[in-house]
């Protein structure tokens, strides 16, 4: 249908354009900020100077970071080796950092691999990200956009395929699901709102039906599956509730945002 407002745009190289400008440099901790320790430090002294409970510290070497050091692995331990921390970090490799430019989707779909990198600018490290800086609100501003455009995708994807029947789509939602869209399609004609039966489908609808049509790869178990992980990321973030205040459900919400950006790819 014909509208006065342009149809949106949610290629992935738009989401792209928009995911450029939430950037680490929104995240990082800068360099002046960051705990750091040397190589010739004992790690007992380390970790009782590690009041804060940093996970991983860069560790220097003649005034430059030669790798990192995991000290998350001493929590709540009692007997903490004096030996030096030279005898027992993680070399710098390449994965270990990232570009002050990178966006923040970037970083989180790398996060399970290396959930603390180092940013650099030139050639200079300039600060420390990482997974723990999850619920920051750039953060949640670039997942939700995500959301927002994979939602806008779906609604697309749906009318390209019902192009010669309009409405054939209303078929595949359960007896309730219709009754609720009918109310909502009632209401938008009364308030002289109504734009198009699928802009006032709900994200469940939508997803409901790409499952069911087959509109994605995938068993409908596993895209029902993965939607529902959507679905309740979006709601997390739509409500400013906590979604990954534990390592294990930061990592799944990295899991999530990786679904995210691979499900917009097949819709667009």
């Amino acid at each position: 249908m014909l509208t006065w407002a342009n149809v949106p745009d949610v290629t992935p190289e738009a989401v792209n354009a928009i995911q450029a400008d939430l950037t680490v440099r929104l995240l990082m901790t800068e360099r002046s900020a960051v705990m750091t320790c040397k190589r010739d430090d004992p790690i007992d002294a380390v970790v009782a100077g590690n009041v804060r409970q940093f996970s991983v510290l860069p560790v220097e070497s003649e005034d430059r970071i030669c790798g990192l050091y995991r000290a998350d692995q001493w929590f709540d331990k009692q007997d903490v080796p004096s030996r030096l921390i030279g005898d027992d970090f993680e070399r710098l490799r390449e994965g270990d950092l990232i570009g002050i430019d990178a966006s923040i989707l970037e970083f989180l779909t790398g996060a399970l691999e290396h959930p603390t990198r180092l940013v650099v600018s030139g050639a200079r490290v300039v600060g420390l990200v990482c997974l723990s800086d999850i619920q920051k609100l750039p953060v949640r501003a670039a997942i939700f956009s995500a959301i927002t455009a994979l939602e806008m995708a779906m609604a697309n994807r749906i009318e390209a395929s019902w192009r010669d029947d309009p409405a054939g789509w209303l078929g595949l939602l359960n007896e309730r699901r219709r009754k609720k869209h009918e109310l909502a399609v009632q209401q938008a004609r009364e308030d002289d709102t109504f734009v198009s039966d699928i802009l006032l489908t709900q994200f469940v609808d939508k997803w409901t039906i790409i499952q069911k049509q087959g509109l994605v790869p995938g068993t409908k178990r596993k895209v029902g599956k993965e939607f529902r992980a959507i679905e309740r990321l979006r709601d997390s973030l739509a409500h400013g509730n906590h979604y990954g205040e534990t390592p294990d459900k930061a990592r799944d919400v990295c899991r999530t945002v990786g679904t995210i950006l691979r499900r917009l790819v097949q819709l667009a």
